[in-house]
């Protein structure tokens, strides 16, 4: 009796030698169990490598799966693949190969039996390519963005009217990065994109003192002359629209900025030296020498302020104003205590420019010349081996010269309130040059 027990015990410990010799094999397999999946494909069986080829072209699939991304009412459709995502096979082989070898040994057979029986299904792993992401947002930002327009105030049949400002929208890329990566790392098919709100710079509250028109000057152009004309207009544009608080300074050149062809400024001609020679930009000091004028006729305080070697054709002597940049510069600075607006546009035959701000009644202000003198201009000759003798041929037709004081006279209801000079302004002679023969030699005494 003792001997059939020894003998049945000995067969139960074999048998439990051999499962757990199986099982242990089994732990220390190098494939994949059985019924372990990844986006339904079974990868049961196979080695890492073996598993990363198998599951591929299940990758390339998923690449093309839709993901939906949102912002403000709008969604728009993609796939994974254009934002730069995409099923990291790796990743998602090495998740398959851990079912059943994490844990204890008895936990590590109940991972695999489950799977063997039941199947286990691997949630896909994707990852974001951010440079290619990234690409894609700035893209779609041309598309999202709205630059805000400023508010505005137009002048009709005498009276103001103010236009409301528009708030534009712009998409944050770094924030929506974020959105997108967190998505996509879950496996998400959707994501909110961050749009923000872009204020305006000019809201009609801006414009709070503002009630009439303080001045107004206009000076003539050529319109047949196209590449000047269009240079005006660029020069307004950018000066139309212009808000200067009160205690603010205006700066011609930090309106329109540098005269390049990058901007869209053409050639035309310019005073080089007291010579016309073309130049980038030509014609924007017509439109500085009209924003002065206004500026004086509103009142305003003259900062810093240049005349030309010449005197213009389109504003009197001693009324112009050349820049270039960086300097020389037009600025003026807003003494009132209301904010002022400008307005400049280029109409058929001239350039427009009026100053809206507080008006204040009685008030009246003159600009005066005093004191101009024409300077003639000096004969130059010079002798020409080629001229016969009592030749004159004009060289050069010369230019006079010019000085002149400029003063501004405000009124009161009427009286005299200040005179106040602003320029004294010398333009000076360019010399008349007369070709001559040279001499003939004096006669030798007998």
């Amino acid at each position: 009796m003792l001997h059939r027990k020894t003998w049945g015990l000995s067969i139960t410990f074999a048998l439990v030698a051999v499962a757990a010799g199986t099982m242990l094999g089994l732990l220390r397999g190098e494939r994949i169990y059985s019924g372990v999946r990844v986006a339904g494909t079974d990868l049961g069986g196979l080695t890492a490598e073996q598993a990363e080829h198998a599951l591929a072209p299940k990758a390339i699939e998923l690449a093309r799966e839709q993901v939906v991304l949102g912002y403000a009412d709008e969604t728009l459709s993609t796939t994974f693949a254009e934002i730069g995502g995409r099923a990291d096979v790796r990743a998602c082989v090495r998740a398959a190969y851990q079912v059943g070898r994490e844990g204890n040994p008895l936990q590590r057979i109940r991972d695999i039996i489950s799977a063997r029986r039941h199947g286990r299904e691997i949630a896909v792993i994707y990852a974001l390519d951010k440079g290619s992401a990234s690409e894609y947002l700035r893209t779609l930002a041309r598309r999202i963005d709205r630059a805000p327009v400023n508010a505005k105030l137009v002048v009709e049949e005498g009276s103001i009217r103010a236009v409301p400002e528009k708030h534009g929208v712009e998409l944050n890329v770094e924030k929506s990065l974020e959105r997108i990566a967190q998505a996509i790392g879950g496996g998400a098919g959707k994501a909110d994109l961050v749009v923000e709100t872009a204020a305006a710079r000019i809201t009609t509250a801006d414009f709070r003192g503002i009630d009439g028109v303080l001045a107004s000057y206009s000076t003539p152009y050529k319109p047949w002359e196209r590449d000047r004309t269009h240079n005006l207009r660029i020069a307004c544009q950018s000066v139309s629209g212009t808000l200067v608080k009160p205690g603010g300074v205006f700066g011609y050149n930090k309106v329109v900025g540098p005269r390049l062809k990058a901007y869209g400024f053409r050639d035309a001609p310019i005073f080089v030296r007291g010579e016309i020679e073309p130049g980038t930009g030509g014609g924007v000091c017509q439109v500085s020498t009209t924003v002065y004028n206004a500026a004086l006729l509103a009142n305003m305080k003259i900062l810093r302020r240049s005349h030309h070697s010449r005197p213009v054709v389109y504003a009197p002597v001693g009324r112009d104003a050349t820049v270039a940049y960086p300097s020389p510069d037009l600025k003026f600075g807003n003494t009132t205590d209301a904010p002022i607006y400008i307005i400049a546009s280029v109409g058929k035959r001239t350039v427009d420019v009026s100053i809206l701000g507080k008006t204040h009644d009685g008030l009246e202000v003159q600009i005066v010349a005093a004191g101009h003198r024409v300077i003639g201009a000096p004969v130059v000759e010079e002798v020409e081996e080629d001229l016969e003798p009592g030749d004159r041929v004009l060289r050069k037709p010369g230019r006079s010269g010019h000085r002149v004081s400029i003063y501004r006279i405000v009124k009161l209801h009427g009286k005299v309130a200040r005179k106040e000079l602003i320029s004294n302004d010398y333009y000076r002679p360019d010399s008349r040059v007369i070709a001559v023969a040279q001499p003939a030699p004096a006669a030798e005494p007998t």
